[in-house]
């Protein structure tokens, strides 16, 4: 009985069940998901456009379209906002994805008037007949196309430099950029070049390099360039001006470049004449006349020299640029608008010709015009050779008695207006000129003579070491070395031991080995052009100097070397005995001393 009771209970329990599936079944809905058109985010939001790869991809965009059945042509459009107003067509495609390259895109938004290197949004979408897409944006930089123009000065431009005032402004030269705007996060550097007219900037020269636009010219400024790039001075000749704008990037450099502007430039001539000559009233020696003009010769920058002036007569002169032309000359006028400073004795005479007036003392004075600093003094007549360093050093392995040290440096002294002499032995190996003593920084190298015109030995070439010193390669032996910076010219030729005697003689109680009398007199041998040098010991006593051994009538005295201008060292003086001999005043022992006759000095070493 009971296995029949649950035999019912399982079957109704299965027919419970089978009543509530169907009526589940026939309450269940199944749905599919709507088409969609789709444009996918990208992975990057923001995109900078390199320069230096304009063929790469700018970017990539895909979608998804589940709606179109037919036609598979989408169209894509960007705009500069997310309402596409004004939307703009970037190309079209039959697949789901679309690309551009760097210098396409660039110039698509330089075209839809992007501004360069400013990060802005540029929104996109995809449409296929009358669907479209979801909107996307991405925020783009582009970089600078347009190239930068020079305004001023243009094509109709001249202009004749002058040498009045150097420092004034010539001209302001402008320029314009159009990818120039207030957000631009690059920094630009514009660089102004001149070139001769014609000849393709193949060696330009930079004018002015700036981050502003325009730059103010100094005629003196101008000048220079004008006469190197190969303009002739006194002559209208034309020159090539272009931009070049440079943009610091973290792809490089971007290189923009403006059209070429030639203009015309008259310069000026700056090179100055070996020497002025001075004729007139007030210059004694000279007159106003051609016969015996005052030469003054150029060194360095400065023209100077020993001229007897005078008040009287008019007292009035003036300086001329060549000798015998009249039409060179160069009055008071002449300095005064260039801005010079005179000394107090020296005016304008007001004459016709608004020349030098001289209003001192008659005498005679070392006149100096400075063409560097812009002044004429007067001041003391230079007694002997004027140059403009005592003398010149020389130190090196070339130089056998020196070497590369200051214990034994070669001294070349002035000999002259300019002239700088003396004998050096040499050998093959470098040395250098120094203007003094134990001072590297001195120094006067090969590169400094030649780039300033010098005429040199053609035994004397550049080391190509690291100082560009001299090398010599001549035959190894003594020379007579002159350096003349008047006539720019450095000379070797066969050692010179010129002097008014070939000896002269030394005798006296101060100079206890020769004594009084002739049997072992001091020799003091003529060793350089007008150089006697001797070792003498000396005693604190007197003696005298002969020109003739044995002959007691060629003394001369301590009075004589005075009355001739000789610097006599202070361990002399005038003995007054009866004959005024020398006297020597220092501590006793053995000294060389030195007499050059032609700087006039008397010294001790």
């Amino acid at each position: 009985m009971s296995k029949l009771i649950n035999k019912i209970v399982i079957a109704f329990v299965a027919t419970m069940f089978m009543l509530a599936a169907c009526e589940n079944e026939e309450n269940l809905n199944i749905t599919s998901p709507e088409p969609v058109f789709t444009l996918d985010t990208p992975g990057i939001s923001n995109v900078f456009l390199n320069f230096a790869l304009p063929d790469n991809p700018a970017f990539t965009i895909t979608w998804k379209d589940e709606l179109t059945k037919d036609n598979n042509t989408y169209n894509i459009e960007m705009s500069k906002d997310d309402t596409f107003d004004s939307p703009i067509e970037l190309g079209q495609t039959e697949g789901t994805s679309f690309s551009m390259s760097v210098t396409e895109f660039n110039t698509v938004l330089k075209d839809a008037g992007f501004s360069s290197f400013e990060e802005l949004p540029v929104h996109f979408r995809v449409k296929n007949g009358e669907k479209v897409s979801n909107s996307i944006f991405l925020l783009v930089t582009t970089y600078s196309v347009e190239i930068p123009s020079i305004t001023a000065p243009d094509a109709t431009f001249s202009i004749v430099l002058s040498d009045l005032d150097p420092e004034a402004v010539a001209t302001t030269m402008t320029w314009t950029d159009p990818e120039i705007n207030d957000n631009s996060t690059a920094a630009i550097t514009y660089r102004l070049e001149l070139a001769e007219a014609g000849t393709s900037f193949a060696t330009p020269l930079t004018v002015a390099e700036s981050s502003d636009l325009t730059y103010d010219i100094t005629h003196g400024a101008f000048n220079t360039l004008a006469l190197t790039a190969g303009l002739v001075a006194e002559t209208s000749g034309n020159l090539d001006l272009r931009l070049i704008a440079t943009t610091a990037t973290d792809s490089g450099d971007l290189i923009r470049t403006s059209d070429t502007v030639t203009i015309a430039v008259t310069p000026y001539d700056v090179t100055l004449p070996s020497s002025l000559f001075v004729v007139g009233a007030g210059a004694v020696d000279a007159g106003w006349g051609w016969t015996s003009p005052v030469e003054l010769p150029l060194q360095g920058k400065v023209y100077s020299g020993n001229i007897r002036l005078t008040p009287n007569g008019g007292g009035n002169f003036r300086f001329f640029t060549v000798r015998d032309d009249w039409g060179s000359g160069q009055n008071y006028t002449y300095y005064a608008d260039r801005g010079y400073t005179f000394d107090p004795n020296l005016s304008d005479a007001m004459d016709g010709d608004n020349n030098f007036l001289f209003t001192g003392a008659e005498g005679e004075y070392f006149i100096e015009i400075d063409t560097e600093n812009e002044t004429i003094t007067l001041g003391p007549p230079v007694v002997g050779p004027n140059c403009v360093h005592d003398q010149l050093w020389v130190v090196g392995a070339g130089a056998v008695d020196a070497g590369w040290g200051w214990t034994s440096p070669i001294r070349i002294r002035c000999t002259g207006n300019g002239l700088y002499q003396g004998n050096i032995n040499l050998t093959n190996d470098a040395f250098r000129f120094f203007t003094v003593r134990d001072d590297w920084n001195s120094g006067q190298n090969y590169p400094f003579y030649a780039n300033d015109g010098y005429t040199i030995n053609t035994d004397l070439v550049n080391a190509g070491d690291g100082d560009s010193n001299f090398s010599f390669t001549g035959a190894p032996g003594e020379y007579f070395l002159t350096v003349d910076t008047v006539n720019k010219e450095i000379k070797l030729e066969p050692k010179n031991t010129t002097c008014e005697f070939v000896d002269l003689w030394m005798v006296g109680a101060g100079v206890p080995d020769a004594g009084w009398g002739w049997a072992s007199p001091i020799q003091f041998s003529c060793v350089d052009i007008g150089l006697y040098k001797a070792e003498v010991t000396f005693a604190n006593d007197a003696f005298r100097f002969f020109t003739v051994r044995d002959d007691w009538n060629s003394g001369r005295n301590f009075p004589y070397y005075q009355t001739e201008g000789y610097t006599v060292d202070a361990n002399f003086e005038d003995a007054m005995d009866g004959d005024n001999n020398f006297r020597f005043v220092g501590t006793p022992g053995t000294y060389t001393i030195y007499m050059d006759t032609i700087a006039k000095t008397i010294t001790l070493e």
